[in-house]
């Protein structure tokens, strides 16, 4: 059977089209599309991009997207690696003691109870997905998102819902009607729906909000949207009978944004996330965190593992560490996080985020340290 990466690149050959031909048109990574051309999958950075470029791709050679879809699901389902798989293995490296007498004296018993131990935790594993219901590019972050804008947006499935990930600020889509894409705009997530396709013009959604704003070809409109603390600056570059290509930039710091922020500042020393202490044994790190959907967390303070598992919507947690905080996050979106007083998001719902947590000397004032948030 002709496998994922071979149909889209023989696709591609046949049109005569380089990868960098396909990258300018689809605005997705070079280095993705050989990725996906050549089934290395663990080269893109999480489950909803993938699922994004692989529907692109095959979309622009004129494939059918839910069938490469629908073949990289089966694929996955036959390598046994899946997004909760990706969650739930160890964040620590364990030594096993080595036995090589035991070994080499009972080699066909070893093998026959590894091979069941094996098909025991195949069997666990897969019931306990069933169970827990916990998938990143399928998870209850998506139904909720559904229940919150429902009346506008009865056809709204998980499948045509786009992550687009903005770099410096702006970034390129290629998006169908009565399909969202959702993004962040520093801490708030901005959604807007293709609601219409006319003859050189798009309608376009603003969620929440109902607000609606008609782009036409070529020609640039800011946006205040609802709650986001810059303008969104939205430009149709290019427009097909079924999809618009277009262009996201994010402009200036609206009226009221900019007072909030000139507020963070004066308080950012009042809250904790500025300090001022003659030892470090005496920083505290306070991390409260709200549940607004389910999700699976795994939580170190001070190294020392605290939490690991799956958290239902609607709980509320406090923890306090001395000198930092490690975390994976597995619908990065439905976390709600408050550090020393301050409010912080770690990205989109469905997405993995993997953070740390510390303190950081000042390197011009002594004893003043700062909250320092890294991926890890």
């Amino acid at each position: 059977m002709e496998k994922i990466g071979e149909k889209l690149k023989n696709a591609r050959e046949l049109k005569k089209l380089t990868i960098k031909d396909v990258s300018k048109e689809t605005n997705i990574s070079p280095r993705y599309l050989s990725a996906l051309e050549e089934e290395e999958f663990d080269k893109i950075p999480g489950e909803p991009y993938l699922l994004g470029f692989l529907r692109n791709y095959a979309e622009f050679l004129k494939m059918d997207g839910d069938e490469i879809i629908q073949s990289y699901k089966g694929y996955k389902i036959g390598e046994s690696a899946t997004p909760l798989e990706e969650l739930t293995k160890p964040t620590r490296v364990f030594a096993l003691p080595s036995f090589p007498n035991i070994f080499t004296n009972n080699k066909r018993i070893l093998y026959v109870a590894g091979g069941a131990v094996i098909l025991i935790l195949i069997i666990w594993f897969f019931s306990s997905m069933l169970s827990n219901d916990v998938k990143v590019n399928d998870d209850d972050s998506v139904a909720d998102i559904k229940k919150e804008y429902t009346a506008a947006k009865d056809s709204l499935n998980n499948e045509n819902i786009r992550n687009l990930t903005l770099t410096d600020d702006r970034g390129y889509i290629l998006v169908y009607k009565n399909e969202t894409v959702q993004f962040l705009v520093e801490n708030k997530e901005v959604m807007f729906l293709l609601k219409d396709i006319k003859d050189n013009a798009v309608v376009v959604e603003l969620i929440p909000g109902n607000q609606y704003e008609t782009l036409e070809i070529e020609k640039t409109q800011a946006i205040l949207v609802k709650d986001s603390p810059r303008e969104v600056i939205l430009t149709l570059k290019g427009l097909t009978e079924n999809r618009a290509k277009i262009f996201v930039m994010l402009g200036k710091r609206t009226e009221s944004a900019a007072t909030d922020l000139q507020k963070d500042i004066a308080a950012e020393s009042s809250a904790g996330t500025s300090i001022v202490a003659q030892n470090r044994k005496n920083l505290k790190i306070i991390f409260e965190a709200e549940f607004l959907r389910k999700t699976y967390l795994e939580l170190y303070l001070d190294g020392m593992q605290k939490k690991k598992g799956i958290i239902p919507a609607g709980i509320k947690e406090r923890w306090e560490a001395s000198e930092y905080i490690q975390l994976k996050i597995g619908n990065a979106g439905g976390l709600k996080a408050n550090i020393n007083g301050k409010t912080y998001t770690f990205g989109l719902p469905g997405q993995v985020a993997n953070k740390i947590i510390t303190w950081q000397m000042d390197p011009k004032t002594p004893n003043l340290y700062h909250i320092v948030i890294k991926d890890w």
